[in-house]
């Protein structure tokens, strides 16, 4: 005999006041009811249930029967009822993104954290390439063209635009170039990334397609942060991703020119090793999925 499946379903009967209540709580039938609570009842010689026509009671065994188990009879059902549900939310998740989304990432993240008390993240802002395959980062979100490692699970967030700038103090001293080619009587800002030894590249739009440039810096920055910083104090001319500027430009801080020539936006990608996501990184990565799709709307 099944001594909890039997007392939960004297639980019921208790609660329905009938076997066929009990029965419909069950998901069985009336008949089913009837004859686990009758096996359990011959099996240790008491009766838990006066039976009549009309009605349906417990007798001193049963109630005294009843209240040692209603608790742990209970406990099992929603036990039960949880198997196969989604674990909670909870875990470590390491994250490296570029410098210029971290005010986009850190307020999707302050949601997140909020809902999930068990959630851990580290994130690191940097404009550096990280290995995701050696452990160290789940996650990385970053700016670029394209992905061509293909051996990374990459997924697009957003288009991003990029913007040549300058500080209006900058542009009054210097003039305002009209041109991509006038840019060699300028002073520029660019930025290598210290992981490949590589310049960002300045693109300009041109009628037979998107030309590179390989300008002569004046100034070499490791990070777009210190790039626009630069910019701001009239070091010179900059070439940057849309993010991060929309508050200088507001502010007046900064001017963009060349327009007319923008390139091509670039994107923000969010990228992973392969394998499963757990429930933690799942949720994560929902949340960059979200907050990028709700600045587009």
């Amino acid at each position: 005999m099944d001594t909890l499946r039997a007392a939960v379903v004297v639980l019921r009967v208790a609660e329905a006041r009938s076997f066929a209540g009990a029965a419909r709580l069950l998901g069985v039938t009336p008949a089913a009811v009837a004859r686990l609570v009758g096996r359990f009842e011959t099996a240790h010689g008491a009766r838990l249930f006066r039976r009549s026509t009309r009605t349906l009671s417990l007798t001193p065994d049963g109630e005294r029967f009843l209240a040692e188990v209603r608790g742990p009879a209970l406990a099992l059902a929603a036990a039960a009822s949880r198997l196969g549900a989604p674990l909670g939310v909870a875990g470590t998740v390491r994250v490296t993104a570029a410098a210029s989304l971290a005010p986009t990432l850190l307020h999707a993240l302050a949601s997140l954290l909020d809902c999930h008390p068990a959630l851990r993240v580290e994130l690191a802002f940097d404009d550096h390439l990280a290995d995701l395959g050696g452990g160290r980062w789940d996650l990385a979100v970053r700016i670029a063209p394209r992905i061509a490692d293909a051996s990374l699970l990459a997924r697009r967030l957003a288009p991003l635009p990029l913007v040549t700038l300058a500080a209006p103090a900058y542009l009054a001293k210097h003039g305002v170039p009209q041109t991509p080619d006038d840019l060699v009587r300028h002073r520029l800002v660019g930025v290598r990334f210290p992981a490949t030894g590589r310049m960002m590249p300045w693109l300009f739009r041109t009628p037979s397609g998107t030309r590179r440039l390989q300008p002569d810096f004046a100034l070499i920055v490791d990070g777009s942060d210190a790039m626009r910083a630069a910019a701001v104090l009239g070091a010179g001319i900059v070439q940057a991703g849309s993010e991060g500027t929309a508050t200088l430009l507001a502010s007046g801080g900064l001017m963009m020119v060349l327009e007319t020539y923008a390139p091509p936006p670039w994107a923000v990608w969010m990228l992973r090793a392969p394998g499963p996501a757990g429930s933690a990184l799942a949720a994560v990565m929902g949340a960059f999925v979200a907050a990028f799709r709700r600045k587009e709307n």
